[in-house]
């Protein structure tokens, strides 16, 4: 019998969606996976969103995969025409219903369909990731969107924004400048604004505040705090704005390192996340090597108060380079905040990493992934069934091909419980930066609705383990406790036993299937420790139980029903 549940378990841990996992989806050409999204409405897993080089359809097909909890492919499809497109962003629409089919939205460009050499591009799809909307904007020249989001208007209709940029406007301002389009739940165009001026201004993220707002990170090459006019290769400086409810620009500010440059260098700084803490502040995450050690990149946290007042500013990295893409909030056990970045390693491979520091900007640890190939870390995502951490980005080192898409997912401290991390080290250094502004803005209103090709396909899967499956057997004894608690027998027929023990008293017991639906609500936890529950009414199978500790953990169990 125990041959048996080893089997068994070696399966649930492939495919429930409460262990961590590393995983890769691909063929035998290039993929990456450039933004991600945590499903929580309809079905629970993740979706996927960015780019094949298989040529299904044209010369470069956007993509959308969507698995389970556990890193499983549910689906996937490819969207586009003859030439090229991708996807920067994609979110579970928080406005689906039987009235709205689009349950998922995806942002990015096509150069297949639109007014020019390049449109940004917005795709609704539903449950199964067909079409229900396409729509693309902008002029005849480039244009691209880099993040969606789900709004609420003014009005308090529901929508998307989108944040990106444009050359297609340079009758106003020369250059490339930032592109904000508002658009309803059907994506047809309610509002959108141009912000430029001197040099070149680009969004990379864009989020709705508190006040019915909007936050965008990202950057320019105004010279205002280099005094640099002129260079061949001008410096790039953060850029971050402010809008109202209405796309009107609030305040806006520019970042930047007022030093003699040496233009050979190229000094770039680039906001590409930024997210409101629970003070109403705003915190972002980026890259720069003009506050990087040995002018190489490094990772930075920026803080600025809600009325565009600098904070403060932490980098992190070493002597190559580290760059920062995603950013996110999350609260620890004692109730403090801690803030996880994703991006990339470079030293002599790149590798993704991850790490957390305190609300103050001191490191806690960091981590990277992979094995001996390519990795980058692109956006971040908390695991709201976990407690922990998902990233989507590229591997070389697990898939089919040259690079495919790479899924991870970690516990609240970045492991992944594969053989494929390990714990870094990198130095924080706190700087004063040049700070002051220059923005201007025109409304424009192009859009149109298009029809891409789109088709279902299968990647292939690969993942990271100790062995093939990913399981240790000599693990599965393990299962049977944790934390001091037992459960038993197991497998079981009817009556389970959960005696609870150890040095923090179990506050929560919870039991869920393999698709993460709770099977046995309202579990009481007695003053003895001991819980006898009837599993009659469950169905043969692998189940998961939860436990939650009164120091803020959890912890994660599994029984046999047979």
């Amino acid at each position: 019998m125990k041959t048996i549940f080893y089997c068994i378990a070696c399966f649930f841990i492939v495919n429930t969606g409460f262990s961590q996992f590393q995983r890769s989806y691909g063929t035998e050409r290039t993929e990456m996976g450039r933004s991600l999204d945590q499903l929580q409405k309809v079905e629970k897993g993740y979706i996927l969103a960015g780019y094949t080089s298989q040529q299904f359809i044209g010369n470069q097909e956007a993509t959308l995969v969507k698995t389970d909890l556990n890193g499983n492919q549910i689906w996937s499809r490819v969207y586009g025409g003859e030439d090229r497109e991708y996807f920067n962003s994609v979110r579970q629409s928080t406005n689906f219903s039987t009235n709205n089919k689009a349950a998922y939205v995806a942002a990015g460009i096509t150069r297949s369909f639109g007014f020019g050499a390049g449109d940004a591009f917005l795709l609704g799809t539903n449950t199964n990731g067909a079409p229900v909307f396409s729509k693309v904007y902008g002029g005849k020249r480039y244009d691209a969107a880099h993040c969606v989001q789900n709004i609420k208007d003014e009005n308090g209709r529901p929508g998307y924004i989108m944040v990106g940029e444009t050359r297609s406007y340079s009758e106003a301002f020369p250059g490339t400048n930032m592109y904000v389009v508002r658009t309803d739940d059907e994506g047809n165009l309610t509002r959108a604004t141009v912000i430029g001026g001197e040099g070149d201004q680009r969004g990379m993220w864009i989020e709705q505040t508190r006040d019915g707002g909007y936050i965008i990170a990202g950057s320019t090459t105004n010279y205002r705090c280099t005094g640099s006019d002129g260079l061949a290769n001008p410096p790039t400086d953060l850029f971050v704005v402010k809008l109202k409810p209405d796309l009107t620009i609030e305040w806006n500010r520019i970042l930047g390192y007022p030093k003699d440059l040496d233009p050979s260098i190229g000094y770039r700084n680039v906001a590409t996340c930024v997210k409101q803490n629970n003070q109403g502040n705003y915190v972002l995450t980026g890259y720069t090597n003009s506050f990087g050690l040995n002018n190489s990149y490094d990772a930075f946290l920026l803080y600025i108060s809600r009325t565009g007042n600098f904070l403060g500013l932490k980098t992190y990295g070493t002597e190559r380079s580290e760059f920062g893409y995603g950013l996110e909030e999350t609260i620890s056990p004692s109730g403090s905040q801690l803030y996880t970045i994703v991006g990339l390693q470079y030293i002599t491979s790149r590798k993704a990493i991850l790490f957390q520091t305190d609300a103050g900007g001191n490191l806690l640890w960091a981590r990277n992934y992979g094995r001996n190939g390519q990795e980058g870390g692109l956006e971040l995502v908390t695991d709201d069934f976990d407690k922990g951490f998902a990233f989507t980005g590229y591997t070389t080192s697990i898939g089919a091909g040259s690079a495919d898409i790479y899924l991870v997912e970690t516990t609240e401290t970045g492991k992944t419980g594969t053989p494929c991390e390990k714990e870094i080290d990198l130095k924080e250094v706190k700087h004063e930066p040049c700070v002051t502004r220059s923005a201007q803005q025109i409304f424009v209103d192009d859009y149109r609705k298009i029809q891409p090709k789109a088709i279902r396909v299968e990647y292939k899967e690969d993942k990271c383990g100790s062995v093939t499956g990913g399981f240790r057997v000599e693990e599965s004894k393990a299962l049977e406790k944790s934390h001091g608690t037992e459960l038993f027998p197991n497998p079981v027929n009817n009556l389970l036993t959960i005696r609870t023990g150890g040095e923090s008293r179990v506050t929560m017991v919870k039991i869920f299937d393999v698709r993460g639906k709770e099977v046995i609500e309202n579990i009481h936890v007695n003053h003895t420790g001991e819980i006898i529950l009837s599993t009659e009414a469950l169905s043969k199978g692998v189940y998961i139980v939860k436990l939650h500790t009164e120091d803020g953990k959890n912890h994660i169990m599994r029984f046999l029903k047979q």
